[in-house]
C-alpha cells in the first residue's frame, strides 16, 4: 500500500507523540508499504534517524515567532499534502490528530482516499494557554467533529477516549478501534545495572528508582517525591532519577528542596532517544504514575519501555497502568495519589532482589510476545486493508 502519514509533532524530540508516529511509520515501511510522512521542520538539529528505504520524510517549514507557528504549519502542510495527493496518490491517509490543524480536510476534499484517524486526546481536555478560551475550544472541537465524520476508522490507545468522542460527535462504534502503543525490543532490552551506571557516570552504590517522561500534572510526580521522603529512611543511599522535562518541573524542584531530598532526587533533563534504554537499565525499579486529571487514562509508552528493559514497575492502580502490570506479574500496583502506599511497594521491591529479577523477566517476556511495534503495525495494516477494500 501507499500510505500518507500526517502529524504536527516535532519528530526530533523523544516524546510520546513523536515516537508513536515514527514507530508506526517505520514498522509499516518494514512490512513493505510505501510510507510518506508529513511533519513540521524541527527547531533543533535533528539526529540521524534511521528510516527504512520505503519511508520518506517531508519536512514542512514553520515560523516560530509569536503565534505564527500553528498558522504557518497549517498553510504550508496543506500545500505539501495537496502536492502528495496529486503526485503520489496514497491508498490510505493516516492522520495523527492535531487540535486545530484543518490542513488534511482541505487537502483531501477532492480525494476518495480512506482516512484512518488517530485520536490521542480531546481538545477540551488537552489544550493549554490561550487555546483554553471558549471560542477557540469550540473551534477545535468542530475540527474534531469534521475529522471524525471523514474517517473510515478512528484509532485510540485507550477505549475511554471513544466515550468522550461520542459526547462530541455521535459515531458508529464499529469504526472505533483500540491499538495500544508498543516498543522496539531491539532498542529497549535488559542490560546490567553496573554497565549502565558506569556509562552514565552514576555512583555504583544505589539503589536507583527511575521515571522517564514528561513532567505534567497527570504523571503525579509530586506523589513520587513524597514517597521518596519515606523510602530514604530505610535506604539512606537511594537515588531517584527523574529523566525528562515539562510544565511541573519548577514546582517539583521546589518540593525536593522543601523536603531536603536534593541528595536523593536528581533531575537529569531530557534524554536523547538513543540514551533512554541506558537510563532505564541504571534503575533497579521504575515508576509510572497516573493522576485523574482527564477523563481517559491513555497508554503509557514508558511502561512498555520499562518492561522491555526487564525492569519491575510500580504503577498507579487502574486501566492502562496498574491493571497491566498485575496481569503480567511484572510489578506492583499502588493506590492513586498515596505516597505511603507507593513507598510501601517501592520498599518491597528494593528489599527483594529475587522478586525484582522475576518480575523483570516476566515483563520482558510479555512485551516481546505481543506488545512490539511490529505487532501493533500488523493490527494497523489489517485496518488499512479493510479501509481500502471498502472503497
Amino acid at each position: 500500500m501507499r500510505i500518507l502519514t500526517y502529524c504536527d509533532e516535532d519528530l526530533a524530540v523523544a516524546a510520546g507523540g513523536s515516537r508513536q508516529v515514527l514507530e508506526f511509520a517505520k514498522a509499516m515501511a518494514m512490512r513493505g508499504h510505501e510510507v510518506n510522512v508529513v511533519a513540521p521542520q524541527s527547531e533543533r538539529p535533528e539526529p540521524g534517524v534511521s528510516v527504512p528505504p520505503r519511508m520518506h520524510m517531508h519536512k514542512v517549514p514553520v515560523i516560530r515567532w509569536g503565534g505564527l507557528r500553528p498558522v504557518s504549519f497549517l498553510l504550508n502542510s496543506e500545500r505539501t499534502l495537496s502536492r502528495l495527493f496529486r503526485d503520489a496518490p496514497p491508498e490510505v491517509f493516516l492522520w495523527f490528530d492535531s487540535p486545530g490543524q484543518m490542513a488534511p480536510l482541505w487537502a483531501i476534499q477532492r480525494s476518495s482516499c480512506p482516512v484512518v484517524y488517530f485520536l490521542n486526546g480531546l481538545p477540551a481536555e488537552e489544550v493549554r494557554g490561550v487555546w483554553r478560551l471558549a471560542p477557540l475550544v469550540r473551534l477545535l472541537t468542530h475540527g474534531l467533529r469534521l475529522a471524525a465524520r471523514k474517517a473510515r476508522f478512528i484509532v485510540s490507545v485507550c477505549p475511554e477516549l471513544f466515550a468522550g468522542l461520542q459526547a462530541v460527535e455521535p459515531i458508529d462504534s464499529g469504526k472505533c478501534i483500540v491499538i495500544k502503543n508498543g516498543v522496539d525490543p531491539d532498542h529497549f532490552y535488559p542490560r546490567p545495572h553496573e554497565e549502565a551506571r558506569r556509562e552514565l557516570h552514576l555512583a555504583e552504590q544505589g539503589p536507583y528508582i527511575g521515571f522517564v517522561g514528561g513532567f505534567f500534572p497527570w504523571h503525579g510526580l509530586d506523589t513520587l517525591i513524597a514517597a521518596m521522603a519515606i523510602v530514604v529512611r530505610s535506604f539512606p543511599t537511594v537515588q531517584c532519577l527523574l529523566i525528562g522535562e515539562g510544565h511541573t518541573k519548577a514546582a517539583l524542584e521546589d518540593e525536593v528542596q522543601r523536603l531536603k531530598l536534593s541528595h536523593h532526587i536528581r533531575f537529569t533533563g531530557r534524554a536523547d532517544f538513543e540514551a533512554v534504554p541506558r537510563w532505564i537499565a541504571a534503575c533497579d525499579v521504575c515508576v509510572v504514575l497516573h493522576r485523574q486529571t482527564r477523563s481517559y487514562p491513555g497508554d503509557s509508552m514508558k511502561l512498555w519501555e520499562y518492561l522491555a528493559c526487564g525492569r519491575p514497575v510500580v504503577a498507579t492502580a487502574g486501566p492502562g497502568y496498574g491493571d497491566t502490570i498485575v496481569e503480567f506479574g511484572c510489578g506492583l500496583s499502588a493506590r492513586p495519589d498515596d505516597p505511603n502506599d507507593l513507598a510501601r511497594h517501592l520498599l518491597r521491591l528494593l528489599i527483594d532482589d529475587a522478586l525484582r529479577r522475576d518480575m523483570g523477566a516476566r515483563g520482558r517476556t510479555a512485551v516481546v510476545r505481543s506488545h512490539t511495534w511490529s505487532a501493533r503495525a500488523a493490527q494497523l495494516e489489517q485496518l488499512c486493508l479493510s479501509a481500502v477494500s471498502e472503497i
